[in-house]
């Protein structure tokens, strides 16, 4: 996979948004806008898919920003020790090295644009949707936000 970056640390050629499974390290993508920082307002990417089967997932989240996303996350991650002794992490949610990922890198964006359908190439739609089933204190963590198309 040539196109993945090499990791500054050491020096492996890591797949992006995957664990390496010889040092640990997740590959990261480089995100449009500058050294990992996009503008406000930008279009954010959205990875193309297979030939037969093309991604045509818009490249937002209509209905909630970046700075509200960010925060269910930080509240799933407080929460991440009773739901994983309870078994009701959902399946959505059980890759924390990803979830870590977004969450590292959700400050890059503008905390008031509308939050990106992926995050250095991970789906953000599932992971909305399985927040939305989290609850604390008998309220979802997230908002409902329609996530049709």
């Amino acid at each position: 996979r040539s196109r993945d970056p090499i990791c500054d640390v050491c020096g492996h050629c890591h797949v992006q948004g995957v664990k390496c499974t010889i040092c640990g390290h997740v590959g990261k993508y480089i995100v449009p806008g500058g050294p990992n920082k996009p503008t406000a307002g930008f279009v954010p990417p959205v990875p193309p898919g297979p030939l037969d089967a093309p991604n045509n997932a818009p490249p937002w989240m209509q209905g909630i920003t970046v700075a509200q996303f960010q925060y269910c996350l930080e509240i799933f991650f407080g929460l991440l020790p009773q739901l994983a002794l309870a078994g009701q992490v959902p399946d959505a949610l059980n890759n924390v090295d990803q979830l870590k990922i977004v969450l590292d890198t959700l400050p890059d964006y503008c905390p008031t644009d509308q939050c990106p359908s992926f995050v250095m190439g991970i789906p953000c739609r599932p992971v909305l949707k399985a927040l939305q089933e989290v609850t604390l204190n008998g309220a979802p963590i997230a908002p409902y936000v329609p996530l049709d198309g």
